[in-house]
């Protein structure tokens, strides 16, 4: 369920029509003075003109790009600041975080919420103090949040939690086995290297990580007392994750009178151990087989090891309806939509909405009319 905010005013109803640039200039002092023939990499061959505009000439192959011209706009200039921070001494942080067919794959999927969340968090009116704070759920590196620290107005949004079971401990040395935050926080970690930026304060949201086990109800508990408890702070959950995480975390969302919105990219079938128990999964007062939708198999560098697609595809369809239904809408609206993020084969396209009443017009104005090749 999405239970209602006491004192939540919404007082939007114009559909956005141009997305507000990025805020923070950085400096170009550490630029590399390579010849603009280099090669495109990661690190800094080219000119930051140059590498924007190829970031834009690759983001309009996307089918998609038609659909969200906003957000397809702004992108590139901030995929460019994030390399103008990781500059000098920060380069071989850059290298390791990006690669282009990762960056742009992670932003075309994440497209659809990126839209949600800019036209939710610009159009509404708070009161006092009244904040939004983003939970990114299973967010991996964090792309999406590294993005909307540079695109959302930060008057408006107290902070973005990246939430990630990989992530390190706060006062531990990031590991192999870990995702590393130095590209999040710099030295103002101090286990981290001193010598490079406090990268931390470079966001014009900040950004913080927290490690948490989805599939761990302690751990689901602390995270509810710890962000979902705060007077004047709204909450935009955002998740695009594993089976267990989808479950669990709609659980969490929803009980929470804090919170706003959902936005959810289903993503992984859950395995067959839990079919082969006879399991029931429940959702608020949705229940559901767990033999409709767990499905075995797994990659194995790089190679799928399981049923053939057309087979996993049916699975998955059923896994978002369900989730679907297990969103309670006695006093929220919802809405799932097929929005063709993945193309060649690729049919993980479902992405589930939901805001408690009163809605936002322009979010669901610009959600209930995207038809064909976008949604």
């Amino acid at each position: 369920m999405i239970p209602a905010t006491d004192g939540f005013t919404n007082g939007a109803s114009e559909e956005i029509t141009e997305l507000p640039q990025p805020k923070t200039e950085l400096q170009d002092e550490d630029a590399d003075e390579t010849s603009a023939s280099t090669p495109w990499t990661s690190t800094y061959g080219l000119p930051d003109a140059e590498f924007e505009a190829l970031l834009t000439c690759e983001l309009k192959k996307s089918p998609l790009y038609d659909q969200y011209p906003e957000v397809f706009a702004v992108a590139p200039s901030i995929i460019t600041k994030w390399r103008q921070m990781y500059r000098g001494k920060g380069q071989t942080i850059w290298k390791r975080l990006y690669s282009q067919d990762k960056v742009l794959k992670e932003l075309i999927e994440a497209v659809p919420i990126i839209d949600a969340v800019q036209r939710l968090v610009v159009t509404t009116e708070l009161k006092g103090n009244e904040k939004f704070t983003i939970i990114d759920l299973a967010c991996g590196k964090g792309f999406l949040s590294m993005m909307l620290s540079y695109l959302l107005p930060s008057d408006k949004v107290e902070k973005c939690v990246l939430v990630d079971k990989q992530w390190p401990m706060h006062n531990v040395t990031p590991q192999p086995h870990h995702i590393s935050w130095t590209h999040i926080y710099g030295s103002f970690k101090k286990v981290e290297d001193q010598s490079i930026p406090r990268y931390y304060d470079y966001w014009p949201i900040k950004l913080n990580t927290s490690k948490q086990d989805l599939k761990s109800n302690k751990e689901i508990r602390s995270m509810q007392q710890r962000y979902f408890t705060g007077q004047g702070t709204y909450n935009f959950g955002s998740c695009s994750s594993m089976w267990n995480v989808e479950l669990k975390s709609r659980r969490s969302v929803q009980q929470q009178s804090q919170n706003k919105v959902l936005c959810l990219k289903p993503c992984c079938l859950p395995g067959m151990v839990h079919a082969k128990r006879n399991e029931i999964f429940y959702l608020g007062e949705h229940s559901f087989d767990s033999k409709l939708v767990c499905s075995a198999g797994k990659w194995k560098k790089n190679v799928w090891k399981g049923p053939s697609r057309s087979v996993t595809k049916e699975f998955f369809q059923r896994w978002a309806d369900n989730l679907f239904l297990g969103i309670d809408d006695n006093d929220a609206k919802k809405i799932q939509k097929t929005i063709m993020v993945q193309h060649g084969g690729g049919y993980q396209n479902e992405f589930l909405f939901a805001e408690r009443v009163p809605e936002t017009a322009s979010v669901w104005n610009a959600l209930e009319r995207r038809v064909g090749a976008g949604g």
